[in-house]
């Protein structure tokens, strides 16, 4: 007997950034056609460096990308000091794979959105190549009929909606049901790049630099500094060649009235922002170009009731904003996106969405409030009157739950107990 072909679903998805093209790299896994709605006319990642750590490297390696074919670095150690230097923990950190089985790195944004991108498109991989459609701006969509609304008026369907339109997320108060926006968390963070070269080059600074792979925490008065490498350059046989810099500080001394969160400020604005700090550091500080230093407004959102209505869904920064302070917001956009492929295999009818979108929330809504809550109790203190964060005494203290889980898998378990 001729048994019928199992149908791929129409998925369609808002928004190129992490989040979208990792649901887009594993619902093309699936067998599905996916098309990818971007509102900028690049598709381009911006911000400098993003954390790889296990519970996402294993995932990211299943769809067969490896960050060290374009240049992350892997953590070797995670050392926190006051903002004199003064050593507060220092630890070892290279075996951890050996614990969580894949490894911690340390990528530029660029490259890694760069390999979704080609992960999601290419011609060459398994799977119809997603189709991404660039200065195509998502004003609305209907939720229950499972369509998009275009700035031109035009309108699409599809079978599965993924709205992955970030932290001030046009769709967000359309599928929840609840208009609450994005707030600043009291936060500021300057971002920028020094190359290492340049650090090794000046004696009072070398020692920042020495150990290779040094995810570093520098603790002062009501503002944190993280250091870590971001991009090997294995052409030239010498890793570590660019310095990630978030440089953290309170909301009310930031310089701008602007609500976005990637602004232009000066280098004086850094150095006088951190002038408490030793001399070695306000010397590295000052090795930025002026003219890539960003200034970010870090948001957060309270948790949404849901995530889901019939067949559309909230996806990364548009479900559930992070703030850095576990370098795991990211990590939780691929997680949601891994974990739709998982619930969606080749076969799903498109009747049955709505109810595995409800598995969706099922696998992700505790996990990643529950890893938003471990990122605002490692937040800095943004005021003495502030009550929550402090010193990172022990940045590792969630390590057990953010690195040992595998989004995936867990879903797949969802649904193997349904079918």
């Amino acid at each position: 007997m001729n048994r019928p072909v199992a149908q791929p679903l129409k998925v369609l998805i808002v928004g190129a950034g992490i989040g979208g093209l990792s649901a887009a790299i594993a619902l093309r896994a699936a067998g599905h056609e996916v098309e990818i709605f971007e509102s900028s006319r690049f598709a381009a990642e911006l911000g400098a460096a993003i954390h790889l750590p296990p519970n996402v490297n294993g995932v990211l390696r299943r769809y067969g990308l490896k960050p060290e074919t374009w240049g992350a670095n892997k953590t070797e150690w995670v050392s926190v000091f006051d903002s004199q230097g003064n050593v507060i923990s220092q630890k070892d950190v290279s075996s951890v794979e050996d614990e969580y089985h894949h490894p911690w790195q340390l990528s530029h944004r660029v490259d890694l959105h760069e390999a979704l991108k080609m992960a999601a498109t290419s011609p060459d991989l398994v799977g119809i190549p997603a189709k991404l459609h660039l200065s195509s701006r998502i004003l609305s969509c209907e939720p229950q009929n499972g369509s998009i609304i275009f700035e031109n008026g035009g309108s699409r369907a599809g079978d599965l909606v993924i709205a992955a339109d970030g932290v001030h997320s046009t769709l967000r108060p359309l599928v929840s049901g609840e208009n609450i926006p994005a707030f600043p968390s009291g936060g500021c963070a300057f971002r920028f790049l020094v190359p290492i070269e340049k650090v090794r080059a000046n004696p009072l600074t070398a020692p920042l630099v020495q150990k290779s792979g040094d995810f570093q925490i520098w603790e002062g008065k009501n503002r944190r500094l993280v250091v870590y490498p971001c991009r090997s350059a294995y052409f030239l046989f010498s890793n570590n060649t660019q310095l990630n810099f978030v440089c953290l500080h309170p909301d009310t001394e930031n310089e701008t009235s602007s609500e976005g969160w990637n602004n232009s400020t000066t280098i004086e604005h850094v150095l006088k922002t951190f002038r408490e700090y030793c001399e070695s550091i306000r010397t590295v500080l000052g090795m930025a170009d002026p003219e890539t230093i960003k200034l970010w407004r870090l948001w957060d959102h309270h948790a949404l009731k849901t995530w889901v209505q019939g067949p559309t869904a909230l996806l990364g920064d548009a479900a559930h904003p992070f703030l850095p302070h576990q370098g795991q917001g990211g990590a939780q956009a691929i997680e949601d996106g891994v974990a739709l492929g998982a619930l969606f295999p080749l076969g799903t009818t498109s009747s049955q969405v709505p109810e595995r979108l409800k598995l969706y929330m099922e696998a992700r809504y505790e996990r990643a409030t529950m890893v938003q809550n471990f990122s605002r109790q490692m937040a800095f203190q943004t005021s003495n009157e502030d009550k929550i964060g402090g010193f990172s005494m022990d940045p590792l203290e969630f390590a057990s739950k953010n690195f040992g889980h595998d989004a995936f898998r867990h879903a797949q378990e969802l649904l193997v107990k349904i079918t």
